[in-house]
């Protein structure tokens, strides 16, 4: 019995001091050595615990429960799970991203069909119809029309020559209410904790911007945008604005703007092109990809890229509040007083990745990004760009909405540095 005892005290000593708090100290890195800047690292269990890396990748975490897992997330790279239980040094922890290409652009070589060359337009069409019927089917099987919650935390990064302008980590719960009857789902999103950092030169341009000091004639063009409408949206919530039974019910029945074709021995990539040209002046391409399962017609990954394109031949003069508006995004640059828009050029690319639970397919992760420059008649350009990840912990079916004063509250911190 003693013996028994004392291995009982030892075990509880053990866990005890498992779940003392410790402090993390460590950095991340690409798979050269170098340092990633603005990943983010959290608990897994408790994810509003967390903090994002500096310049040089490193970081500093207050862990209450030393046996908890750290996650660690960045657009572009395989996210990574650290199992504190097993790491040896908590002062030197070093954690290394693998690249991942988070779209699926996909790039496939197709082997001349000695078979297709005899068949005509009309036979291939109809085995793409086949096709993306069989894929439809599936999709119908795979998403069932009820309610989805995804536990989420999701990193919002946005960038103005190259400089970080906004951070905002958001953590809470996104619901799919996954009606049919509108055009499109609805998504609620209820927020726990929201973590924000602004540049302080681009904040201190909007705060000085004020449209009273502005005529109506050049107030004329702004006053068409509903502001109050998008102060209500959360730009996170466009990682989540893809209805993969939506998208692929309402083109599907549109055969000569898809391509089927064979990827490996187990994937089957649907692509979907969609194109609005005026040559000279602006170009517009929508692509949709799907990489389904060439046995089962599952979906594995959904993917959009949109790219866009605008050339004003004699440019187009801003109005002095317009101007006002780009400087804000300039960051103290001085070269556009007199701005003169000739041309816009942009993409942006969206994807989601599932995983399969029980009998349906489930939100592993959701990505966005988004990058491009404007540009006057000297040629100066100004660039952006913005990325979003959005990765799910957990998922539960079959839920209920959430009410208006449910959805209201969470917890802001205001951040003074990326870091926090």
């Amino acid at each position: 019995m003693k013996i028994k005892h004392i291995i009982l005290a030892l075990f509880l000593m053990a866990a005890q001091f498992s779940a003392i708090a410790v402090d993390i100290e460590g950095v991340v890195l690409d798979e050269t050595g170098k340092g990633l800047a603005y990943a983010s690292v959290y608990l897994k269990h408790t994810p509003d615990v967390g903090t994002i890396t500096d310049a040089n990748g490193r970081f500093q975490l207050t862990v209450p429960n030393a046996r908890d897992s750290l996650i660690v997330t960045l657009v572009g790279y395989q996210t990574v799970y650290v199992n504190l239980s097993k790491v040896k040094s908590f002062k030197s922890l070093r954690i290394t991203m693998k690249k991942k290409s988070i779209f699926l652009n996909e790039v496939v070589v197709q082997v001349p069909d000695k078979k297709n060359k005899k068949k005509s337009k009309k036979e291939l069409r109809a085995e793409t119809q086949a096709m993306l019927q069989k894929v439809y089917d599936r999709i119908v099987v795979d998403f069932p029309v009820h309610n989805m919650k995804h536990r989420v935390v999701s990193d919002l990064t946005a960038l103005s020559e190259g400089q970080v302008v906004l951070f905002d980590e958001w953590i809470g719960d996104i619901v799919e209410l996954r009606d049919y009857r509108g055009m499109r789902d609805s998504i609620q999103m209820k927020m726990d904790l929201r973590k924000h950092y602004v540049n302080k030169t681009f904040k201190g341009a909007a705060e000085s911007y004020n449209p009273n000091d502005f005529s109506k004639k050049d107030l004329k063009h702004l006053n068409k945008v509903d502001v109050e409408q998008l102060k209500k949206m959360d730009p996170h919530k466009i990682a989540w604005d893809l209805d993969v039974q939506r998208v692929f019910k309402h083109y599907m029945k549109d055969v000569k703007h898809w391509t089927v074709v064979e990827k490996d021995n187990n994937t089957i990539v649907l692509t979907l092109t969609l194109t609005n040209k005026l040559p000279g002046i602006y170009s517009l391409v929508r692509k949709l990809v799907f990489a389904v399962d060439k046995y089962s017609y599952s979906v594995k990954t959904v993917s959009e890229r949109v790219s866009a394109e605008l050339n004003i031949p004699f440019g187009y003069k801003l109005t002095d509040a317009e101007l006002a508006i780009l400087n804000i995004f300039a960051l103290d640059r001085d070269d556009f007083d007199k701005y003169r828009l000739k041309g816009f050029k942009g993409t942006s690319n969206r994807n989601s990745i599932y995983r399969r639970e029980g009998d349906q397919l489930v939100v592993d992760e959701r990505n966005f990004t988004a990058d491009g420059y404007i540009v006057d008649n000297k040629d100066n350009k100004l660039k952006f760009g913005s990325k979003i990840k959005s990765k799910v912990l957990s998922v539960e079916s079959g839920v209920k909405p959430y009410s208006a004063a449910q959805l209201k509250g969470g917890k802001v911190q205001y951040l003074d540095t990326p870091k926090y």
